[in-house]
């Protein structure tokens, strides 16, 4: 059969209509794809996770990085206060789910883990449910000051072909925490929950109860949770300095250092102090120094968040030493001040040193309350935290570009079809 109006069109104008056609499906399923790419994000790939042996709890501020508090294993979560709970969740199916759970209240893992839970911004749960990204990103505005609650009578409350719930499903409503769950039983079309029997296969689970007895948000209740990146609010510290950078007293003497963290607005101003030689100088939390002995030691103080270090040195080399009684001394033979200067040049220098340091702490002016009085908590962070890098979000140019493409080609493909019309009408 001879298809006379297929005469009509040129060689490369078939070549053009071949490769519209291509182009079109290749961009149909770049559109499915990104699709399902956006979905991970909120609702998971769907992709069969597995439990969780260990949960990792990290810290950081926007744009990273983010530093790791504590590695939980399940040894570790026996040993932290228990919470046996029910919990209620309108699925994507509107049907009622009732969990039995057990777990750790997610207020006192942050605090076990050293994490201020006032400070908190932004908690991001991620999971093996995706391959990539977190499995759910929520506000702490959201999952831990908004009250929550268990819905004993929703199940039997809940109108399937409306997909609401009755007046009656609020009836003996009370409030529940949110918890990270080891076991748990998940049923739907249940009116009550089970705790005889447990599964520990979705370890660790995110459960957090209801704002409502309406609101889907049996997909936020992720499983499979291997690490929680915590994100503070405000500014993180860049800078810490200290009153003192060197300290000449005499053993048995005390001397209180004052550290500042800048910038002034930082959130978590927590600091470590340390020595470097305890048996020569020792430092408490408030950043107290007590000289016990003779030597030098460095006392330095640490910010708990980025780790910026400043450092005092206490009786360094060069510096004019003067011992307590007792430490370093002879029994008198007779002679007057044995085996130091004469008595009038040691009492010209003390006068001296005084004066100096008369005149420092003159110009000075007298340092404010120290560490001790400050408003914020001090919470040590594991010594083997290192910086992680901030996971990437989906990059969107190359979709605008394939668009921008395919305006192009159309574009292209429309004008040589109006010339070809020209020429048939010609």
């Amino acid at each position: 059969m001879n298809l006379r109006g297929l005469n009509y069109f040129k060689p490369g104008q078939w070549i053009a209509g071949v490769l519209m056609l291509v182009l079109i499906v290749l961009l149909g399923l770049l559109g499915f794809a990104g699709l399902g790419i956006a979905s991970t994000t909120g609702c998971g790939t769907g992709v069969q996770g597995v439990p969780a042996d260990t949960l990792t709890i990290k810290v950081g501020y926007f744009g990273g990085p983010y530093y790791t508090k504590k590695v939980y294993t399940l040894s570790d979560f026996d040993k932290l206060p228990q919470v046996k709970q029910a919990y209620n969740f309108i699925d994507s199916m509107n049907a009622v789910c009732v969990d039995a759970a057990t777990g750790v209240k997610l207020t006192d893992l942050l605090e076990d883990a050293g994490i201020d839970v006032n400070s908190v911004q932004k908690l991001y749960f991620y999971s093996s449910d995706i391959k990539s990204g977190w499995y759910q990103c929520l506000d702490k505005t959201y999952l831990l000051d908004t009250p929550r609650f268990y819905y004993p009578n929703l199940a039997a409350g809940w109108d399937y072909e409306k997909g609401t719930s009755t007046a009656e499903a609020v009836y003996g409503a009370y409030r529940v925490d949110p918890i990270i769950a080891y076991k748990d039983n998940w049923q739907r079309y249940v009116t009550e929950p089970d705790f005889s029997v447990y599964d520990t296969s979705t370890r660790f689970r995110l459960l957090f109860g209801q704002a409502d007895p309406d609101t889907k948000t049996a997909t936020q209740s992720v499983k499979w949770v291997h690490a929680i990146e915590v994100m503070l609010g405000g500014m993180p510290p860049a800078e810490i300095t200290l009153d003192q950078s060197n300290i000449n007293q005499k053993v048995g003497s005390t001397v209180r250092l004052t550290a500042t963290v800048a910038p002034y607005d930082a959130t978590d101003k927590s600091v470590i102090w340390s020595s470097s030689d305890p048996d020569v100088a020792t430092v408490d939390k408030t950043g107290q120094v007590t000289i016990v002995g003779p030597g030098t030691a460095t006392i330095t103080v640490s910010t708990v968040v980025g780790g910026l270090t400043a450092t005092c040195v206490v009786n360094g080399q060069g510096q004019e030493i003067t011992a307590s009684a007792g430490v370093g001394s002879h029994e008198n033979d007779g002679t007057e001040n044995p085996g130091g200067p004469p008595a009038a040049e040691d009492n010209r220098q003390h006068l001296a040193n005084k004066d100096t340091s008369d005149a420092i702490s003159e110009a000075k002016g007298n340092p404010p309350e120290q560490a001790g009085n400050q408003p914020w908590r001090v919470f040590e962070m594991s010594p083997d935290a290192v910086p992680l890098q901030q996971i990437e979000k989906q990059n969107t140019l190359d979709t605008y570009a394939a668009v921008l493409f395919v305006v192009l080609f159309l574009f292209g493909s429309g004008k040589i079809y109006m010339e070809y019309a020209r020429e048939v009408a010609n």
